[in-house]
């Protein structure tokens, strides 16, 4: 009865302390002022239409790939596809930076990200923003092309863990 008693208090004991824990490590709310830094730096960064230009330039990949997967798919389906995809990618662009802002405040220090917000403001960080739809037009065909590659390398080592024959996964392991 003594051990039953003493295991009793000790997983007691054990649970509240796990339980408590997520409270005494959470993170304290970012400070104001390293939030507002975090939002000057994606503005800076044009971060919004960063992505929303990335999502443009991997359209035709996208469509390709809906093409690929339905030969029936028509100009207008493709055309719509690409609608919702922009249309999507800006509606999420917008909500990603408002939950990830507090994240950048809580893990930059208010010098760094204030050394972020200088560096983007500066010649260089305007010349980057500048150039980067261009250095991503360039970058989409690239991974466009590898894309199959990566595709057989990750089914390969999927049915190398599992078999696939047996669970229906997407494909058989290229020879």
């Amino acid at each position: 009865m003594f051990s039953l008693r003493r295991t009793v208090i000790i997983v007691t004991a054990a649970a509240a302390v796990l339980a408590a824990t997520p409270a005494v490590c959470a993170d304290a709310p970012p400070n104001p002022h390293s939030l507002e830094l975090a939002r000057k730096l994606f503005n800076e960064m044009q971060m919004d239409q960063m992505m929303t230009n990335a999502m443009r330039q991997m359209a035709p990949a996208i469509i390709a790939q809906s093409r690929k997967a339905n030969p029936n798919l028509t100009d207008e389906q493709a055309r719509a596809i690409n609608e919702a995809v922009t249309e999507s990618m800006g509606d999420l662009m917008r909500k990603v930076i408002d939950r990830t802002a507090p994240l950048y405040a809580e893990t930059f220090s208010e010098q760094e990200l204030q050394d972020l917000v200088n560096f983007y403001d500066s010649p260089s960080g305007k010349a980057m923003i500048a150039k980067m739809p261009v250095m991503m037009s360039k970058m989409t065909p690239i991974v466009t092309e590898l894309m199959p590659e990566m595709t057989a390398d990750v089914t390969r080592r999927l049915c190398a863990k599992i078999d696939c024959t047996k669970v229906g996964a997407p494909g058989k392991p290229p020879a």
